[in-house]
């Protein structure tokens, strides 16, 4: 990659790509650690939990600088977009649904499938979403992307505080009651559901794709930032004491402040965003020519990167005990990690060799 096509991207948004794929990938690996017992005063388990709970960020953050980076330009041809911008995400989900799939049934089941009987449970797990835990992202962000000819008009054509008021409403709805109706759950036992605060247009990922696009093109005013970025700093703390004394009421492991919609998870994205954005010019600052171009080639990486981790993980990775000491499953979690990342990327790298694997496996990215 040039230095003058490195200097063109943006390079906090470069660097978040980098960190929430690493994120990711910490998720994945430490899950073992919190699932595997109900123990939560081990050390590996606390080591897990910590973990697992300031990482909680990284989807958000992926959805959010989607819709900062994609809701940006103009589309003039539905039919070019879904070209340009869908086909390169639905080819690598068929291609990796499928190398799963077989990975899957053939080395982890270790079954006799037939050929046809294949298809038909590859068919069914495609079309529903349940081929590999991963894939997920991929039909969340295609669904997106099919309503983008539709809302970067909407975006562009409100105000700063129109796009305030979707912002609100969507964190009300999407975020605020969750949290108010699991905690009312778990008081009382009883279930609530507010008819009309189920609005579709204000529920789900779409509301951090638009709020990516929101925080990048304007600033907040110093005490909404002062507000936001403590929050998400108090979050970073919170999510593993939460996530602890919920489990220990449950006596198994309790997500409620694991999901991406919890309200931790929403604050620790938002300031991590924010603080990234502010530091953008002083980064830009210090790194060389050279330190930029290998951001912006592993950043580049990241989506592909994603595909990818869990096959290197289930290939490569150490099982780590869940009785292990502090500094042994440090050291094993730092191990995985580094190295899963790093194999995904050299191979993603490789294959890069080739265009036509490149668009086959990783829509073009890379």
């Amino acid at each position: 990659m040039s230095t003058a096509v490195a200097s063109k991207r943006i390079i906090y948004i470069d660097l978040l790509r980098i960190i929430s794929i690493l994120a990711v990938i910490i998720l994945h690996i430490t899950a073992t650690l919190v699932t595997r017992t109900n123990d939560f005063s081990t050390t590996s388990w606390w080591v897990g939990n910590v973990l697992n709970s300031v990482c909680r960020f990284a989807v958000p953050v992926f959805f959010m600088i989607s819709g900062a980076m994609i809701l940006r330009t103009e589309v003039k041809s539905i039919a070019d977009f879904y070209k340009k911008r869908i086909l390169p995400l639905v080819v690598p989900l068929f291609a990796w649904s499928l190398i799963y799939g077989l990975y899957y049934q053939y080395v982890i089941l270790k079954t006799r499938m037939g050929a046809w009987e294949f298809v038909l449970d590859f068919g069914y797990k495609l079309l529903t979403d349940r081929n590999y835990i991963h894939l997920w992202f991929l039909y969340a962000i295609i669904a997106i992307y099919m309503t983008v000819p539709l809302i970067s008009k909407f975006v562009k054509l409100c105000s700063e505080k129109d796009l305030r008021y979707y912002l609100l409403l969507w964190f009300i709805v999407s975020i605020v009651y969750l949290l108010v109706s699991e905690l009312i759950l778990r008081i009382t036992g009883k279930e609530i559901h507010i008819p009309s605060l189920y609005i579709p247009f204000f529920l789900g990922y779409l509301g951090y794709f638009i709020l990516g696009y929101y925080l990048f093109h304007f600033d907040l005013k110093p005490v909404f930032k002062h507000i936001l970025f403590n929050a998400g700093i108090a979050s970073f703390f919170l999510t593993p004491l939460l996530t602890y004394f919920v489990s220990t009421q449950k006596g198994s492991l309790d997500e409620m402040f694991y999901g991406n919609y919890s309200i931790t998870s929403f604050f620790m994205a938002v300031a991590l965003f924010l603080y990234f954005k502010e530091k953008d010019a002083s980064i830009s600052r210090r790194i060389n020519d050279k330190i930029r171009i290998i951001i912006v080639s592993v950043s580049a990486a990241s989506f592909s990167i994603y595909l990818i981790h869990l096959l290197v993980e289930m290939l490569i990775a150490k099982e780590i005990s869940v009785d292990a000491s502090f500094l042994r499953t440090s050291a094993s979690l730092f191990y995985n990690v580094i190295t899963v990342f790093l194999i995904s990327l050299v191979v993603v790298k490789v294959l890069n060799l080739n265009r036509w694997i490149t668009q086959l496996l990783f829509g073009g990215r890379g």
